[in-house]
């Protein structure tokens, strides 16, 4: 779940970013100039639906097996060869001395229940850490917008894209109240 968080926060961060830097600055509205879109949800991203899968509009592809798939684009179209399986159960090309560790396997799990159980109790720890960096990065970036808009007072330019963040929380809450 943690993870899943972090990925979420990467993922907007990087949205984020991407808006602020075309954002500030960018276009600005003056009635009578053309057909600007002065409404700041003129291009506002959709939302994705969550029924979907990765690759669900894809259609059907080659079945897999436990060892993937054998019968792709990959080894038909270009020749590739698969890496043979060693007397382990992993996949390393012969001669290479790279050292595989199981980590999805449950009986190779070093650590005991009462370890992992720490271990994902951090996880809120950490959680909570970012969450405190984010209120006062939010008073700056307030700070910032007010100030970008007493030296550009006909601007409809976006400084930081605060609809995109709210729409984060949102996804973190829904994550956090999947379990009520």
């Amino acid at each position: 779940m943690i993870e899943t968080i972090k990925n979420i926060i990467r993922e907007k961060v990087k949205k984020l970013k991407e808006q602020s830097s075309t954002g500030v600055g960018g276009g600005s509205f003056s009635p009578g100039e053309g057909a600007q879109y002065a409404t700041p949800f003129a291009f506002k991203l959709k939302k994705k639906q969550t029924d979907e899968g990765v690759g669900a509009t894809l259609g059907l592809g080659p079945s897999a097996s436990e060892d993937g798939v054998k019968d792709n684009a990959y080894v038909k179209q270009f020749k590739y060869k698969l890496v043979p399986k060693t007397k382990q159960g992993t996949y390393v090309q012969k001669g290479s001395d790279l050292e595989v560790k199981q980590i999805f396997k449950e009986e190779k799990f070093p650590q005991s229940s009462k370890s992992y159980q720490q271990e994902r109790m951090l996880g809120f720890d950490r959680v909570e850490d970012l969450l405190g960096q984010i209120n006062p990065l939010l008073k700056d970036a307030k700070l910032e917008t007010e100030k970008y808009y007493q030296q550009n007072p006909q601007s409809y330019g976006v400084v930081y894209g605060t609809d995109l963040i709210v729409d984060y929380l949102n996804d973190i809450l829904n994550i956090l109240k999947e379990k009520e």
